[in-house]
């Protein structure tokens, strides 16, 4: 099965390699020429435990390639992943979809037979169906799906992750394209791994919602933290006895200074907005974006 990763960032470079593990041949396409040409010398542009080696490992076997040019690869693939950035559009949660929109009118160029595009990137609700779009309206003939698989690896133990994950979560509407990306996640199975097939919107908020609701945990913690101080109680092991509660688990409820990284505030945000844009109430998010 041929894979073509666009984006050679985080989620792109993480995943690509893993594919490749799987067996399947990937090439991750990136615009930024240098870090095509540092990772075809095998310099890593991010540090991942244990990233080099897998990279080192497949490419290799000739299983994982790296390349600046898109066009020479999407009419040989079976599946393309959009693995691009999407930030906050000027601070107001709003994701901006630049890049994600653009590598969908660059695939539609060149697509040749039938190809399974799946978003990787974390994108609101709504997005794969305007991918959908922009490919028909660019390539009225081309044969084509559009999926949603959203990531959830965690920095410092993303190849783990990937390939012990909780569950994969796969955002189809055809028939088609669920059988191409279970084929590709046949090893994820293999473990018995939950394979979570729905709708577009429902794997699109589905990221949204897991990341809102762990840092939820983190922020009630921390108020649990501040009445603690005030009453004399040991917040480690008020976290523990909730933490023993299967209902609730230990994860998150960790006292500090609160939720950080790469996502978690990003996605609150957008959360929020496509709360707001559907006129839904958030109240709970909100109160944790402002915590």
């Amino acid at each position: 099965m041929k894979v073509v990763m666009i984006g050679a960032g985080y989620v792109g470079l993480v995943s690509g390699a893993c594919f490749a593990e799987f067996g399947a041949t990937v090439t991750c396409v990136d615009v930024i020429e240098e870090k095509i040409d540092a990772l075809q010398r095998g310099v890593m542009p991010i540090y991942e435990p244990g990233l080099d080696q897998l990279v080192e490992k497949n490419v290799e076997a000739g299983r994982l390639n790296f390349s600046t040019a898109l066009a020479s690869e999407v009419p040989s693939a079976d599946i393309i992943f959009i693995a691009v950035g999407t930030p906050t559009r000027r601070g107001d949660g709003h994701a901006d979809l630049t890049y994600v929109y653009e590598a969908a009118k660059a695939i539609a160029e060149h697509l040749d037979g039938y190809t399974v595009v799946v978003n990787k990137s974390t994108v609101p609700v709504g997005t794969a169906a305007q991918v959908a779009r922009i490919i028909s309206e660019a390539n009225p003939s081309v044969d084509f799906s559009v999926a949603s698989n959203p990531e959830f690896l965690r920095e410092g133990a993303a190849i783990g992750d990937f390939m012990r994950p909780d569950r994969v979560v796969l955002g189809v509407e055809d028939e088609r394209a669920e059988r191409v990306l279970r084929d590709l996640y046949r090893p994820i199975n293999l473990i018995e791994a939950p394979i979570l097939v729905t709708n577009w919107e429902s794997a699109e908020l589905t990221k949204y919602a897991a990341n809102a609701f762990l840092a939820t945990k983190i922020s009630f913690i921390n108020e649990i933290a501040n009445l603690c101080e005030a009453v004399g109680a040991d917040v480690h092991a008020v976290a523990k006895g909730m933490g023993l509660d299967g209902r609730i688990g230990k994860k998150f409820l960790h006292p500090g200074p609160g939720y950080g990284g790469s996502c978690f505030p990003k996605d609150t945000l957008a959360l929020i907005r496509i709360a707001q844009e559907n006129e839904t109430p958030s109240r709970i998010v909100e109160s944790v974006v402002e915590v």
